[in-house]
């Protein structure tokens, strides 16, 4: 890339450049909340994938490629996603259990991640975007928008 070209390039901010996004989180949020809420599952699963595809795996290939163990791809990509991309999606949507949530989504991407990018197991490794959106963008939504139960409080024993 020339250097004429880089100043093309918005700056993003740290977040976006860990997930090796090329769009800003705030402009990811403003883009899945923009449509109609029932297929935000769909729109951010999609995004994600095609993004992260076209990276040879995004932040999840670069954690192993790394040297890093497994887990710590994961630890990271969790803490990754949780507050800076669900928790700021989730209360934008105006849902409860706002963390309760972003731990549930964030542990949907962060888990077909690691399988797809990461430990490259098939059928999942190599299954066509179309059929990964269809088959976890309805999780993913239900998640976002959808009916959950909170798990309830332990009780000491």
């Amino acid at each position: 890339m020339s250097s004429n070209e880089a100043r093309f390039i918005p700056s993003l901010d740290s977040v976006a450049k860990k997930l090796h996004l090329p769009f800003g989180v705030p402009d990811f949020i403003d883009n899945m909340v923009k449509g109609a809420s029932n297929d935000i599952g769909e729109r951010l699963i999609k995004t994600m994938i095609i993004t992260w595809d076209a990276t040879g795996g995004g932040p999840f290939a670069v954690s192993a490629a790394g040297g890093l163990a497994a887990n710590k791809a994961v630890d990271a990509s969790m803490d990754l996603f949780l507050g800076p991309v669900f928790e700021q999606l989730l209360r934008r949507l105006g849902v409860q259990d706002v963390p309760f949530r972003a731990s549930l989504c964030a542990s949907a991407i962060v888990g077909m991640g690691t399988m797809r990018w990461v430990v490259r197991t098939d059928p999942l490794a190599s299954a066509p975007v179309d059929d990964l959106v269809a088959a976890l963008a309805p999780t993913l939504q239900r998640y976002l928008t959808g009916e959950i139960r909170k798990p309830a409080k332990e009780t000491p024993r």
